[in-house]
């Protein structure tokens, strides 16, 4: 009621002035203080409106719940696949089409809101930080507001009545912005689990609706297969009788519709096969997209936050795989060739009359009248064979196309994707600073961390395998110790060997590969034990098996690395020769005298 009010005594004063012909400098700053008043006021309204929009949203949401969890329990009570398959194989291939088109744009509304719930719960997983960062900066444009009210700028001139109105109104929708900003904050948990229990009901209801859709096509495809074998199968056995069938022309050209039979009954499976790949991709692009809106969004949201780091993570593990996808480039070009040769044979049979006397010169001792209306008919339901082929082709062309440019798109999509989330990974923030308060939490953390970790031991498949798994390690721990037995003969030929670099007897260009093999050898013993306990725990299929394995590779290499750089060191700080290029750096080459 107030800021109508102020809305209309604003308005009120507006017209007074824009009545007025000449307006001092004065009065034009009134009138656009007016303006920016009305401009603010409308502006309060709207928030106030979205303010009560949202809690009846939050009041809506337990009910709205409610029924996501009981459209997702009845979900559970679905038809049996055979009783499914028995009503549908009912129906005629014209109803099939027109129940698989409606069930394809029910996929695809369920995939919209899906996009859509996945949309707004990233909103409000990315609320809170939002929020704050808003309704800190409306307190410091409060706070700013109150000064110049108050005059306590130093150097301001005095406020105008109708520039305190306006800073006034201001303050106002700062205040009303901050009371929306809390009010979805207190909403934020109801409306989150909403929204996750509509999404959970949406991702059911097309999984649901993706498996009516492969039954449907199950139908379609054995409708279509059954009217291409019944087709086929008069192409095979025309009404004429025996005698007729035995003519060599006859039967010449019963063989060929034969094989064209054949053809149209493989086109028409490749094109069920290319049907489902169409679906099925599609459905991965989608979801690509969708990711990759979701983390644009939780990255300009929560730059340098640790729950960022979460997130990526989680999002790299369920990453849409483009790898069982198959180049569609080949497979177009002999659909291309296909279709040409096919109308080319359409294009030879245009005129049957033709065709069937060029069949019967050099026969005319076999072709009679019968024989030639036999031969006529036969080439009518070739051409009907060729129709139907020229279409399959047609149509497993269009969705070849289809397929490679979603399978391109879908790369492409996953590619970005990588490179984003690896990108983000490496830079992101993964844990708080290692800092004095991390210093005192890291023995509770780490004591936590240990009790929450579960090791499983299936010890059915543990046992035996605990002495293959021994067998396994054996080989490596045998050659480490082999190493380990023969490593002061190792470190004796080292030497010999850098001694003899710059001498002209003993030295040769064979003596650095050979003192870098043997450094490689002495610092094999520690990555043999590593990988050979590695290797051992994998084989006893514990729960945490490849996750130790895959450490014990990581340690290998570091500790072969580290090894490397403290013998280097340690040898370098007694003044010993350091590894197998001290000698060509200390010791020049002597000189070959040329007097012997």
């Amino acid at each position: 009621m107030a800021t109508c009010r102020q809305k209309r005594m604003c308005k009120n004063q507006l017209d007074t002035l824009n009545k007025q012909k000449d307006l001092s400098a004065q009065d034009k700053l009134v009138q656009q203080d007016l303006i920016d008043t009305l401009a603010t006021l409308e502006k309060i309204e709207r928030v106030k409106e979205e303010t009560v929009q949202l809690r009846q949203k939050v009041a809506q949401a337990p009910e709205k719940m409610r029924q996501a969890t009981a459209a997702l329990n009845a979900l559970s009570d679905v038809d049996n696949d055979d009783e499914m398959r028995k009503t549908l194989s009912a129906l005629s291939l014209r109803q099939l089409e027109l129940r698989v088109a409606q069930v394809l744009d029910d996929l695809q509304n369920s995939q919209n809101d899906l996009a859509a719930y996945n949309s707004q719960l990233v909103s409000l997983q990315t609320q809170p930080e939002r929020v704050q960062n808003a309704m800190y900066t409306a307190s410091q444009q409060i706070q700013q507001i109150r000064n110049r009210l108050d005059g306590n700028n130093v150097g301001e001139a005095a406020l105008r009545p109708s520039q305190q109105v306006l800073l006034q109104a201001q303050q106002a929708l700062l205040n009303a912005q901050i009371d929306q900003q809390r009010k979805s904050l207190e909403g934020n948990t109801v409306l989150q689990d909403t929204l996750q229990k509509q999404r959970d009901y949406v991702t059911a209801n097309s999984n649901r609706l993706e498996h009516q859709l492969q039954l449907l096509q199950e139908a379609v495809n054995s409708k279509r297969l059954t009217l291409t074998e019944k087709t086929a199968q008069e192409a095979i056995s025309p009404d004429e009788t025996a005698r007729i069938q035995a003519n060599p022309l006859v039967k010449q050209e019963l063989d060929i519709n034969h094989q064209l039979s054949q053809r149209l009954i493989v086109a028409t499976e490749n094109g069920n096969m290319l049907m489902q790949q169409n679906i099925k991709v599609k459905n991965w692009l989608d979801r690509a997209l969708q990711s990759e809106r979701n983390i644009k969004e939780q990255i300009a949201v929560l730059k340098g936050s640790l729950l960022l780091s979460r997130i990526l993570y989680q999002q790299q593990q369920t990453l849409p795989s483009a790898d069982e996808l198959e180049d569609m480039t080949n497979r177009i070009a002999d659909l291309r060739l296909e279709q040409f040769e096919i109308n080319q044979q359409r294009d030879a049979l245009f005129q049957s009359d033709a065709f069937v006397d060029k069949l019967e010169e050099g026969h005319t001792s076999e072709v009679n009248d019968e024989v030639h209306d036999a031969l006529l008919q036969v080439v009518e339901m070739r051409r009907e064979l060729l129709d139907q082929l020229n279409k399959q082709l047609g149509n497993q062309l269009m969705m070849a196309i289809n397929l490679q440019v979603n399978q391109q798109q879908l790369m492409s999509v996953s590619k970005n994707l990588k490179a984003i989330l690896t990108q983000q990974i490496f830079w992101v923030n993964s844990n708080r600073p290692m800092d004095w308060d991390w210093l005192k939490a890291f023995p509770q953390t780490l004591k936590e961390q240990f009790s929450a970790m579960k090791i499983t031991v299936n010890w059915q498949k543990a046992w035996p395998a605990v002495f293959i798994a021994f067998l396994a390690g054996l080989p490596l721990l045998l050659i480490a110790g082999l190493i380990r037995w023969r490593l002061k003969w190792l470190k004796a030929y080292q030497q010999k060997l850098a001694a003899a670099v710059g001498s002209l007897r003993n030295d040769s260009q064979l003596n650095t590969p050979k003192a870098i093999l043997i450094d490689l050898i002495r610092a094999l013993p520690v990555c043999l034990i590593i990988l050979a306990l590695g290797l051992i725990l994998l084989t006893m299929q514990l729960n945490i098996s490849d996750l130790l394995w895959a450490f014990s590779k990581k340690a290998r290499n570091v500790l072969a690395g580290l090894w490397a750089v403290l013998e280097g060191a340690g040898k370098r700080g007694r003044g010993d020769t350091p590894f197998w290029y001290a000698g060509a750096v200390d010791q020049p080459l002597a000189s070959p005298d040329c007097t012997h």
